[in-house]
């Protein structure tokens, strides 16, 4: 029933007799029910003012309710906010407003109390709607809940209910400085965070495609590598592409607090950018621009947009980082060598065996019409890694080339992240493992939006066997690109080699509802299911796995190793077999063969494939981490191929 507050003098009687205010407890449960309705569950703005002007009440601040104390503390709006220019805090309060009345007409209309938010100010009240003596007072007794509300308590229970509401307020306001300090949290790390949007091609044809799409990777990669500014990796912001949505709901996929969307029309030597800014919070223009100009300036462009947007949001360049292109004359790059370098990246984006070598060929178009630009040189050393990754070509062939590529985008611009990612990967080849792990830092340093970068150092710290560092990289990565299903495999990868069988099932099947074909993660979670001992499901993973991508060796000495455990020998020796024919010709890696030995428990074949591949530098090579090796570890040749990769 709450504290009810005697009026002054005795033996009054009427309207005035007495006026009941709803205990603290009772306000917090009615708060708590409020959020949790279908009026305010999809308010998130109206939501978080409400539960802030509540708390702060009821700690016995609420006449410090200011429009820009509420802009500064809910609205995350700067310390250089103006009232007098923005009108945020009245819009939300109206609406906020409005929201109340709509919940007490339907789902709170039976409520004992009452939240309200009267007009002209901040400070919200809390009525008392069925006190004790409602017979007697015509209507419910509107109370703010602060220090002033105990001048006449009870005289009967003045030490009990001093003693109750003290207790309440010190909880109240512990309560409402903890909500403050995780809005302040909340609210710097929105200021900070971008997605850019596919830029729409009004042009008609697909050249304009390939431009448009390799303008918003340019500023997806540009923006990543400023420091403090977390910008949504390309996978989860080409969700979008072609989709009208309001930005807030986007903003509450992605998790950011800015999005970044534009067109490009392409006509003769003649480029038009529009660029628009909006805020996901309030669906607010925050910037917008336009840029009419020559073809051979649209890297001049690219960084007049990425300044404009640092300077938006608050966030200061990081020092000595270059927000485009391989120099400061931007303008000075080939028009031609821009397109064609744009294409390469168009190709390279489609991530399949095939079109690597379309972008190679790009790329390479590129560099011959403009030595002097430095991206198609990492655009070649991120072709050449994955070269030996998705197809069956060796590393040792790949790895000079990379090494090149990347070296020769440094000298060009040694603000690239992204290439010290690649040299990474030339130094692991050489078991260089010291080097690799500056190269990683460095590339983190100076890209530290780069999802490739922690996605590539998660890996590396799983051959080392540094297992949860590994798995907080992939989680980093993740949230910098929280649908791509590839970096949500990072983290199944991961609870993998940490032989979390059971976790790792349920996040392979998370990254399956991302991407049904996403064969890649079919294939782990065949070897997980097969690790927990569940033979036959993982069987059927791998082999849906095998119609996704067709031939693979890695894949079938997988499933020879899966059959072969499962007591399927007979199966196993013909997938075998099969890959022992293919080996003799070349361009099987030897691991693959190495793992269906290891299933059919012939360790001293085991043993010598595993040499082939040490002697080859496979870069799959996992021998700290990889479960499927646990078998092996007991005996002196393994650590003794530990030794030669300078692992022991």
């Amino acid at each position: 029933m709450g504290i009810s507050v005697e009026a002054a003098g005795r033996g009054k009687s009427g309207p005035e007799a007495s006026v009941a205010m709803p205990s603290p407890e009772s306000v917090g449960t009615e708060l708590a029910k409020i959020l949790a309705s279908a009026s305010f569950r999809a308010a998130r703005a109206q939501s978080n003012f409400l539960r802030y002007v509540v708390a702060e009440t009821l700690a016995g601040r609420g006449e410090q309710l200011k429009e820009y104390s509420l802009g500064v503390e809910v609205f995350g709006r700067g310390e250089s906010f103006d009232p007098r220019v923005n009108n945020i805090v009245r819009a939300e309060a109206n609406r906020l407003r409005a929201r109340l009345a709509k919940y007490y007409q339907t789902e709170g209309a039976q409520s004992p109390v009452r939240i309200d938010l009267p007009k002209g100010g901040y400070t919200p009240v809390f009525i008392d709607t069925c006190t004790v003596e409602a017979s007697v007072v015509p209507s419910p007794a509107i109370i703010p809940i602060g220090p002033h509300a105990l001048r006449k308590p009870r005289r009967i229970q003045h030490w009990r209910a001093a003693a109750l509401v003290l207790v309440v307020l010190t909880v109240a306001a512990s309560s409402a400085s903890l909500w403050r300090a995780r809005a302040k949290a909340r609210a710097a790390e929105g200021k900070r965070s971008i997605a850019v949007l596919p830029f729409l091609n009004l042009g008609g044809n697909k050249d304009g495609e390939f431009f448009s799409d390799g303008l918003t990777d340019e500023l997806i990669d540009s923006l990543g590598r400023v420091q403090r500014l977390q910008v949504v990796a390309r996978t989860s912001a080409f969700q979008f592409k072609g989709k009208s949505l309001d930005v807030r709901d986007i903003g509450r996929r992605l998790s950011v607090r800015a999005v970044l969307e534009g067109t490009v029309r392409k006509y003769g030597d003649r480029l038009r950018i529009t660029a628009q800014l909006d805020d996901t919070t309030t669906g607010y223009r925050m910037w917008s621009g336009s840029y009419d100009r020559n073809a051979k300036d649209a890297l001049a462009i690219q960084r007049e947009i990425s300044r404009a947007i640092t300077s938006e949001l608050g966030v200061a360049l990081a020092a000595g980082t270059r927000v485009n292109s391989s120099s400061d004359s931007a303008g000075s790059v080939d028009p031609l060598a821009y397109e064609n370098y744009l294409k390469g990246v168009f190709f390279w984006n489609k991530n399949t065996p095939g079109n690597i070598g379309t972008a190679i060929g790009y790329l390479q178009q590129a560099i011959a019409e403009d030595p002097g630009f430095a991206l198609p040189y990492l655009g070649l050393a991120r072709c050449y890694t994955g070269l030996s990754v998705m197809t069956a070509t060796p590393a040792r062939e790949v790895i000079p080339k990379v090494r090149a590529s990347a070296q020769k985008a440094l000298d060009l611009d040694p603000g690239l992240g992204e290439a010290h990612v690649d040299l990474a990967e030339a130094y692991t080849f050489d078991f260089n493992w010291i080097r690799a792990e500056e190269e990683f830092k460095t590339a983190l340093e100076l890209s530290p939006g780069s999802t490739v970068a922690h996605r590539w150092y998660a890996y590396y710290l799983a051959k080392m066997g540094r297992l949860n560092e590994a798995l907080e990289e992939n989680r980093h990565a993740l949230e910098l690109d929280p649908v791509s299903p590839y970096m949500a495999q990072g983290i199944a990868d991961s609870l993998h080699t940490l032989r979390r069988y059971r976790d790792a099932i349920e996040q392979f099947r998370k990254v399956l509802a991302l991407d049904p074909n996403f064969a890649m993660s079919r294939q782990g979670l065949g070897m997980a299911l097969v690790a927990d001992g569940q033979y036959a499901d993982g069987i059927s993973q791998l082999k849906s796995a095998r119609d996704l991508m067709g031939s693979d060796p890695w894949l079938d000495g997988q499933l020879a190793y899966a059959y072969a455990i499962s007591g399927q020998t007979e199966t196993a020796h013909q997938i075998l077999n099969g890959l022992l024919r293919q080996s003799q010709s070349g361009g099987i890696p030897a691991l693959a063969i190495a793992e269906a030995y290891i299933g059919l428990k012939d360790s001293d074949h085991a043993f010598q494939w595993i040499e082939r591949a040490v002697n080859n530098h496979e870069l799959h090579l996992n021998l700290k981490a990889d479960p499927i090796y646990d078998t092996l570890r007991g005996d002196r040749r393994f650590n003794g191929l530990l030794h030669r990769m300078k692992l022991a």
